[in-house]
């Protein structure tokens, strides 16, 4: 099959890029604004196609005839919206709009679009399902929940195969350490035990998240190109376990103490210690993990990032 990714060059669409190439025998084609110089081998490997999501005309000229998937990662991240909420509006609204035009003028079997848990609100509490109600609280939710809506028309009006993911905290080592997404928790602690020896947490570190790996995250989508189920589809990807901002904390302090050969030294910068309510967001396609799997993942992941940021 021939499978186009958008934003093919950012955080994730890098990953599923690499991954699918390595472990399917389908043709992808890679999809980015401009590629960036340390992608430049991509060139050799993938069908790379520079054009931008919000010019429809450029799209249309630009992305090969023949295209049975397209997996939409093309979208704002939660600090670029917050900084530019206008632009974020068309890049995550039309943007997509546009790449489901051209989904539906390629006859595709299966389009899957990247949201967010986020539009159930910021500070999740209780069980939540897809059927739970939508609380976007900020342009970021907000943008992607447009986004999901726009899938939703053309699944109904076009018979549109269409798949929405809304993934929670999703973690792993980047392909690339320019890959500017070093503000996420696991990175950013294992970037101030290498630079800094310390590692400060907020609020007594008691906030808690479910944590996903970029390498579950590619294995379900895989599986979901697999199967593609028909008509319009919603999936929470979440792990249904919980762990503490301070447990990720402990986990880079242990191991960059071992990697790093340094005394880390973990401090919490508030004084007011807020607990965090408790949350379940159910997983409605896979179910939950095992705690200890995604456990030894983020040990894992840890792992790599701190050997990445020894080697840069």
């Amino acid at each position: 099959m021939n499978i186009l990714i958008t934003g093919a060059t950012g955080y994730i669409g890098s990953y599923l890029t690499e991954y699918l190439s390595k472990n399917t025998y389908d043709k992808i084609i890679s999809l980015c604004r401009k590629l960036p110089d340390y992608f430049m081998e991509w060139v050799d490997i993938f069908n790379v196609v520079e054009v931008d999501v919000t010019r429809l005309e450029d799209l249309k000229k630009k992305i090969p005839e023949k295209i049975d998937i397209i997996i939409h990662l093309a979208t704002f991240n939660n600090i670029d919206t917050a900084q530019m909420p206008e632009k974020a509006l068309i890049v995550n609204g039309i943007g997509t709009r546009n790449m489901l035009e051209i989904a539906k003028e390629k006859k595709c079997k299966l389009f899957i679009f990247f949201s967010t848990v986020q539009v159930y609100g910021k500070k999740l509490q209780g069980t939540i399902s897809i059927d739970s109600p939508i609380i976007c609280e900020d342009d970021y939710s907000l943008t992607h929940y447009v986004a999901e809506e726009y899938c939703r028309m053309y699944s109904l009006n076009y018979n549109l195969n269409v798949c929405v993911v809304r993934p929670s905290n999703i973690f792993g080592c980047p392909v690339h350490p320019k890959i500017d997404r070093w503000n996420l928790v696991l990175p950013v602690f294992c970037l101030s035990a290498y630079r800094e020896n310390k590692i400060i947490v907020k609020e007594g570190g008691k906030q808690m998240r479910d944590f996903v790996s970029l390498n579950f995250i590619c294995k379900t989508i895989n599986n979901l190109i697999r199967d593609n189920k028909n008509g319009f589809n919603i999936h929470n990807l979440t792990s249904e376990n919980l762990f503490s901002i301070l447990e990720i904390a402990e986990m880079v302090q242990l191991l960059a103490k071992k990697i790093l050969s340094k005394n880390i030294i973990l401090q919490n910068k508030d004084k007011c210690i807020l607990e965090s309510k408790r949350f379940l967001v159910r997983n409605n396609l896979s179910g939950p993990l095992k705690r200890d799997s995604v456990k030894f993942a983020l040990m894992n992941e840890i792992k790599k990032t701190l050997k990445m940021l020894t080697k840069i």
